[in-house]
């Protein structure tokens, strides 16, 4: 995989990573090599999405279950539930990663991610992040109706400061007109 190495060494370097690319351009396959590599070398990973079969792809769990973030949608939200305050337990367990991937992360609200940043901050997180998905392909996964806002229109997107490598060449249909 030509992206193993570059994507690696940039996470090694501490660098937030966005991997993105339209469908069938390896980035599950991607990110399932970078998952091995990390765990081979003894490196803590936590594997997120905001679902629990986007989090099944890549054999992890909810963000909203690692994070304890409950049911809320905001950050007013998890105050109103009683939410706001970390645990200690959870504390500890995002501080001890090396590496926190949120797959799909296109499903992930602004709000939500804004609610992750806050979790991270809490935690005193000192490891990576390594967002994986395609704006293009699935919106957020939100309660009710109104404005949607993706995550890259969080304040907190632009303070992680992501490198985003793109992935291009499609490894699943070779008709190029289709793709």
């Amino acid at each position: 995989m030509p992206f193993f190495d570059h994507t690696t060494s940039l996470l090694d370097t501490k660098q937030n990573v966005f991997l993105t690319g339209g469908a069938g351009t390896g980035k599950t396959t991607l990110t399932r090599k970078i998952i091995e590599h990390y765990s081979s070398e003894g490196k803590k990973v936590a594997k997120l999405a905001s679902t629990g079969m986007a989090a099944t792809l890549i054999g992890g769990q909810t963000l909203h279950s690692f994070l304890d973030l409950g049911i809320a949608d905001s950050i007013e939200e998890m105050e109103q539930k009683g939410k706001l305050e970390i645990k200690k337990k959870i504390k500890k367990l995002i501080a001890s990663m090396d590496l926190i991937i949120i797959d799909e992360i296109s499903m992930v609200s602004a709000p939500l991610f804004e609610m992750i940043r806050l979790r991270l901050l809490q935690s005193d997180f000192k490891g990576v992040l390594l967002t994986v998905g395609d704006f293009l392909q699935l919106p957020p996964v939100v309660r009710g109706y109104g404005e949607i806002y993706f995550a890259f229109e969080s304040e907190s997107w632009q303070r992680f400061d992501f490198t985003t490598i793109t992935l291009e060449i499609n490894h699943r249909i070779d008709d190029s007109e289709f793709v």
